[in-house]
């Protein structure tokens, strides 16, 4: 698997999102109201779009394994690097296969494994309010923790969303705070646009082609990164 093929997965993933959003636009009637079955579509949005990401990070770290794996062995290393190999190997699978909460600290300590740092790469400008904004990996850190704050709520069946500011209805002070569509949209867009830049950035470290997508993808965060 090389770089490329990381982010075809995470793309082929998240078409399931979008099939949602289709179909949520098309049994929604835009009345007023308490919607519960739009509701538990948007919900389910936010959790699929967190486990593409998690894939996403999981396939990353094994391509960038075997593209340790493949240095080492054309330069012929002696028994003993050979031997340090297979263990740090060893190693490095078991923190695959114990990778579960792709919060940005879990995502940096395991990809720091071969010794790619994603974190000073999660840096973009973005329009706000016709306005260019600096997004910095900080605001990147926080909008993913809280994303995975609401995915948590929402697999634990909480009756009500956490208190967190990607929620539009947080930042509006609303009496009843729910994940709506825009809140979904604004999740699988956000992390499209973090692993858009983590992919090119994983391929410059491994010498590989700068990943193509088959649409343009928008570098923003989902909010004015002061509203964090």
């Amino acid at each position: 698997m090389d770089v490329q093929e990381t982010v075809d997965n995470f793309i082929k993933a998240l078409e399931h999102c979008q099939n949602i959003i289709k179909v949520h636009r098309a049994v929604g009637d835009g009345g007023r109201g308490r919607r519960v079955e739009e509701t538990s579509l948007n919900r389910g949005l936010v959790v699929i779009a967190a486990a593409t990401w998690q894939a996403f990070v999981q396939d990353l770290a094994a391509t960038l394994r075997d593209a340790t794996l493949t240095q080492v062995k054309a330069v012929a290393p002696s028994p003993l690097l050979a031997g340090a190999m297979r263990q740090w190997e060893t190693d490095f699978n078991s923190s695959l296969e114990k990778f579960s909460t792709p919060g940005p600290d879990q995502t940096r300590q395991l990809l720091l494994r071969v010794g790619f740092d994603p974190r000073p790469h999660w840096i973009w400008q973005q329009r706000v309010a016709g306005k260019k904004v600096l997004v910095e990996h900080s605001h990147v850190v926080k909008a993913l923790n809280q994303w995975l704050t609401v995915r948590h709520g929402v697999a634990h069946g909480h009756a009500s969303m956490p208190q967190v500011n990607v929620l539009q209805g947080v930042r509006e002070r609303s009496s009843t705070v729910a994940v709506r569509l825009t809140d979904a949209i604004d999740c699988m867009r956000f992390l499209r646009a973090v692993v858009k830049v983590t992919a090119d950035a994983a391929a410059a470290y491994v010498g590989q082609p700068v990943p193509t997508w088959p649409y343009r993808v928008p570098l923003v965060l989902g909010l004015n990164p002061a509203k964090l």
